[in-house]
């Protein structure tokens, strides 16, 4: 299947899951064909007599179809997030040294002659290096012996990172191989020697260890052999910021004390449920983000009936989101941007409800209510990561322009009663005074929640989110030490300098000029696997001159929906213009990049208006998804050759590896 994949779609893994797609779409069909649909009772807003008063809006009510449309797009995005997202299988027993000095020998058995030395390294005890955070393999050397008496060195360990391999290749043939660390701070979890048919690796058995340590005994570096990966890829060890967050997430599980982590921890928290539960694998610290990355499109789908109040844009909308690569890519990586995305169109979601809808026609204590959820998916968002604090000036932008509305009506009212009493109706006068006498009470309550929603309860959840974690080492949890904690990232971020190779900058985002390399590795069947985060281009290409005519939509043509989208596009994008000037990256983008969707559906949506249009619009949606199952070998990291990852380099500016 993989070889026929590979002549066929020029990676070992699409077929499979086209073939795997075709059952999931049986599947669902059968189930949401037989079972009943229940439908959420809604009120329906009788329209006001008042013709400025702009009245609440009758929320689409799911049908059948949207419960198989958003279904069949989640399970089929489900499908190709969770493929080969990482093993089951990782070394997880951990030695660390007694002291600055200590050496290990190892016997081999009957077969002498080896080709590489492989290492790989987690955290071990934390807490019992109260000084300092452990270095890993940082200048641990290898020597051959075939007496025990001459040792010729075979090589040092590069200066690796966290979960990543680490392998020192040549052509040695030697009976006694020594390990020997420098410094009390070292840890490794398995050590393997590679046959030399590059095969597999030879059996090993400790014979001699300098130190007296029971604790974490010599037998813990050889105990996992099974586990060892002879030409490991990204599914098989961490890559590109899993040396941060997959670590905090298992010092969080194991109770020890924190590596410096310079992000809130609520993601990092879920994170390490999993690991507590299921064990410190990569396809267990990607689960959980991968899964945040599978909600998101049932919501983006949720968050387009809010917008344009019917099935088709809403269709459009999932299957944009389903078909970007930045979602997939950063949906596979154990990072907290999942987790912050999901709620913050959590949060959009609810204001977005408000923002729809009028205290004047709609049950207030269920206005009220959309604002609590709001600000409660706020808390939560920047309590994953700060860039919420970005989106949550849209929640203020969208519900000051609610306010305001209502405020102009409760003033036309007042200047008709006040001029116009006699020329207007009685039904109309009857309303135009309800609208004046409440305005005041319903404002200021209004006013008033909105501290305790968006105030006081996201700083709560903020401060509990905190409370699983050892940030302070010894120190417990308080709300001077997070207060501390924060300082700190505050101050790294601001004063960070640091550069990066596949660095980019915000004008680069918007036409996918410069992509983030994060993986690339080869298989033992010399199939490349390239890992890269960046835009469909279909997306940003169109969505830059979507925004534009949204843009226009809103500010000329007073269009609601066009509103919503500029505010969550503008409050995502232009901090990045205006106030951070340090190193970032095309992920950066993640954000904006789902109200450049609304956008891109927002045109859709008039331009099928006309049969043309209709079948432009058609085009585009083939293309986009074309262009996701072309691109797999670099987002998701499935085998390819060589020169099918070149092809896909169409801009000096990619580079895929």
């Amino acid at each position: 299947m993989k070889q026929l994949s590979l002549s066929i779609f020029q990676n070992t893994e699409t077929l499979s899951l086209l073939l795997l797609s075709l059952f999931v779409v049986m599947i669902v069909n059968l189930i949401v064909h037989f079972l009943p649909l229940c439908r959420e009772s809604e009120d329906r807003i009788i329209p006001p007599v008042l013709s400025y008063a702009k009245a609440s809006r009758n929320f689409h009510i799911w049908s059948k179809k949207d419960v198989m449309a958003c279904t069949v797009i989640t399970a089929l995005y489900a499908l190709f997030s969770l493929w080969q997202l990482g093993s089951l299988k990782f070394p997880e027993t951990t030695w660390q040294p007694a002291g600055d000095q200590q050496e290990i020998t190892f016997a081999l058995p009957a077969e002498t002659k080896f080709s590489a030395v492989y290492a790989i390294y987690g955290e071990g005890d934390n807490n019992a290096n109260p000084d300092t955070y452990q270095l890993g393999d940082e200048g641990i050397a290898f020597y051959g012996s075939n007496d025990q008496q001459t040792w010729i060195q075979i090589g040092v360990l590069p200066k690796g990172s966290i979960y990543q391999y680490s392998i020192i290749s040549g052509t040695w043939d030697y009976q006694y191989v020594k390990l020997a660390s420098n410094s009390k701070n070292n840890t490794l979890t398995e050590i393997g020697l590679l046959n030399e048919d590059h095969t597999g690796f030879i059996p090993i058995k400790v014979i001699s260890d300098s130190a007296d340590n029971d604790k974490y005994p010599a037998s813990l570096l050889i105990d996992e052999q099974d586990k060892l990966v002879v030409s490991p890829t990204y599914y098989d060890q961490g890559y590109f910021d899993e040396v941060y967050h997959p670590r905090n997430a298992w010092e969080i599980a194991n109770g020890q004390r924190m590596y410096a982590t310079v992000h809130p921890l609520l993601g990092t928290n879920i994170m390490a449920l999993f690991i507590r539960v299921f064990g410190m694998k990569p396809f267990v610290w990607r689960l959980p983000g991968a899964l945040a990355g599978i909600a998101i499109v049932p919501l983006v789908y949720a968050i387009a009936l809010l917008l344009f109040n019917h099935t088709m844009p809403a269709i459009a909308a999932a299957i944009l989101c389903a078909g970007d690569f930045m979602h997939l890519t950063t949906s596979r990586i154990g990072t907290l941007e999942p987790f912050s995305v999901l709620l913050i169109l959590a949060m959009f979601y609810w204001m977005i409800k408000y923002f729809y809808t009028s205290f004047y026609d709609h049950d207030f204590r269920k206005t009220l209510f959309y604002l609590l959820m709001s600000g409660i998916f706020m808390g939560l968002a920047i309590s994953a990561k700060w860039t919420a604090c970005y989106s949550a000036v849209g929640l203020a932008v969208l519900l000051f322009t609610n306010l305001g509305r209502r405020y102009y009506e409760y003033h036309v009212s007042k200047k008709i009663l006040k001029e116009k009493a006699d020329q207007v109706s009685a039904l109309e006068r009857d309303e135009a005074y309800r609208i004046a006498n409440c305005f005041a009470k319903k404002f200021w309550t209004t006013i008033a929640w909105c501290f305790v929603f968006f105030i006081f309860i996201p700083v709560v959840i903020y401060w509990l989110s905190y409370l699983p974690d050892k940030v302070w080492g010894s120190e417990g949890w308080s709300i001077a030490n997070v207060w501390k904690q924060n300082l700190y990232m505050y101050n790294y971020h601001t004063n960070l300098k640091a550069t990066h190779p596949y660095q980019s900058t915000w004008y680069q985002w918007l036409l996918d000029i410069r992509p983030i390399w994060y993986a690339w590795s080869i298989d033992n069947e010399g199939l490349c696997h390239s890992i890269s985060c960046f835009s469909n281009p279909l997306l940003t290409w169109v969505g830059l001159p979507a925004i534009f005519y949204v843009l226009w939509c809103a500010l000329y043509k007073r269009k609601r929906a066009a509103w919503v989208i500029v505010t969550g596009y503008l409050t995502a994008l232009l901090p990045w213009v205006l106030l951070v000037d340090r190193c970032v990256f095309a992920y950066h983008f993640y954000p904006t990049s789902f109200f450049v969707i609304f956008a891109v559906v927002y045109l859709m949506r008039d331009l099928s208006q006309t049969k043309i249009g209709k079948i432009l619009c058609i085009a585009y949606l083939i293309a986009y998804v074309v262009l996701f199952l072309a691109f797999l070998p670099v987002t998701a990291g499935f085998g390819a050759h060589q020169d099918t990852i070149r092809a896909l380099e169409w801009f000096e500016t990619w580079y895929f590896g």
